[in-house]
């Protein structure tokens, strides 16, 4: 009884804890358009929480999140924007402002090269940490009494490097915030049909769409190259180049090579400026690593272009995409299943599962949000329209920030009744139409209501 008390103290600490400071959105952060890459931030406080139901207690909870922030996954962008500087400097085409786009770059460069490419930021870590703590803020008496009954906690990656890290800084957040469950954590496992499925053999008819699909090559070309994007770019680059340098790169005057091959490729002034935006859209998540200026070479009309872009691409590569088609998301299947099978386990007494913690990418979280259709994630567009921020909901940054995360805390009755409640990047969410709360306005659902819902009853 005297152990139990003491955790009970712990977790009313770190509930106190986590309501003070844990996760504080930053006043400074800088989140202009940064699509898909944009830093996380807990969507709702703990405190506003809907309280469960009279008589009903946490006996489990599970999550699916995205790695936390990173650096760039490849240095191609880089030596784009390298390539750029190089032939405006050769024709003597800077701005002012211009002049100061090559240091900035060289900067940023030397401090992604230190952290290594496509690993996490020092932000990238908190985030992971930080989201490791609320989890213990909110479900203080779950984790007590889980630690008293000796119950376990599962965690389970992509394996992918910054999916590791995540998973590791996720870990040793809780390990640190209460020593007790430590012991209880199981060895984490790599799992890359659950939480890497876009690449699996078994969704080969997504891969081979992905790559060579006619009707998406032809719609994601027609956004990305169209009239405003051409008109977008050059209000960008006549910021740092000369008229007559940006009238050249139009017209293909400068050679481009790929990095990676060193072969010539065709370049315009759309690419030059995808390349500076994703150096622009990578800053945010390395603020630990330094200070940076991208906003002075691109504004908030163009970078809000070029996040629809990029939102495009992912809109339609790996979300709703096109009315009437699956392939995006179906995959997600085995994900889903994941969900309320643990559930089921711990409802049936098969499983003595604490928490159930899988960290995985934007690739997964994408479609599993547009399967169970959450909102904001999964209207379609018909093939003969284009998705466009003014007729659809869809945002990165809303949808697939860093480190976002889908979560369901579960509560039971004596009875045997239980409850879901969904958090999405910590909000309080409702599951897709159809599904029913357990009354109006609530957030809980029967555990029997979803899987009727879902298709699994």
């Amino acid at each position: 009884m005297r152990n139990h008390t003491r955790l009970l103290l712990i977790a009313a600490l770190i509930l106190a804890l986590g309501g003070a400071g844990v996760g504080r959105a930053e006043s400074t952060l800088w989140k202009i358009y940064s699509a898909s890459n944009t830093p996380y931030e807990p969507q709702q406080s703990l405190r506003t929480y809907e309280p469960p139901p009279a008589g009903y207690a946490p006996v489990f909870t599970q999550l699916v999140a995205r790695h936390g922030s990173r650096a760039l996954t490849s240095a191609t962008d880089i030596e784009y924007t390298k390539q750029l500087i190089g032939h405006a400097r050769a024709a003597g085409a800077f701005t002012q402002i211009g002049r100061q786009l090559g240091p900035e770059v060289l900067r940023l460069e030397k401090a992604i090269v230190k952290l290594g490419f496509g690993n996490l930021s020092g932000r990238g870590v908190r985030e992971h940490r930080q989201l490791a703590a609320r989890l213990l803020a909110r479900l203080p008496v779950l984790f007590a009494q889980g630690i008293r009954d000796g119950r376990h906690v599962s965690v389970l990656s992509s394996g992918k490097d910054r999916a590791v890290d995540s998973q590791n800084n996720f870990v040793a957040s809780l390990k640190t915030r209460m020593p007790a469950l430590a012991p209880l954590i199981d060895p984490p496992v790599v799992n890359t049909t659950l939480l890497y499925f876009h690449r699996a053999p078994e969704n080969a008819d997504y891969q081979e769409w992905l790559a060579h699909d006619p009707t998406l090559a032809a719609k994601i070309n027609a956004i990305y190259y169209g009239p405003d994007s051409h008109r977008y770019a050059r209000q960008a680059l006549l910021r740092l180049f000369t008229p007559v340098f940006v009238d050249g790169l139009a017209a293909g005057a400068y050679v481009f090579v790929d990095p990676s091959t060193g072969d010539p490729v065709d370049f315009n002034e759309v690419d030059a400026v995808g390349s500076l935006y994703s150096l622009y859209q990578i800053a945010p998540g390395l603020s630990a690593e330094g200070t940076w200026t991208f906003w002075r070479f691109i504004l908030p009309p163009e970078a809000r272009w070029f996040a629809y872009l990029k939102d495009a691409q992912d809109f339609y590569g790996k979300g709703p995409s096109f009315a009437g088609l699956t392939i995006t998301f179906k995959m997600a299947r085995v994900l889903q299943d994941d969900f309320f099978s643990a559930v089921e386990m711990i409802r049936s007494g098969d499983s003595t599962l604490l928490a159930r913690l899988r960290f995985a990418h934007a690739e997964i979280v994408i479609p599993l949000a547009a399967l169970m259709q959450l909102p904001y994630s999964n209207k379609q567009v018909p093939v003969a329209q284009t998705y466009t921020y003014r007729t659809n909901p869809w945002r990165g940054d809303r949808v697939t920030p860093y480190a976002v995360n889908i979560q369901w805390d579960v509560y039971a009755s004596n009875a045997g009744d239980y409850l879901v409640r969904m958090l999405y990047n910590e909000r309080e969410t409702w599951f897709k139409a159809g599904c029913q709360t357990i009354r109006p306005g609530s957030y809980y659902y029967r555990f029997d209501e979803l899987k009727r819902c879902y298709g699994y009853s």
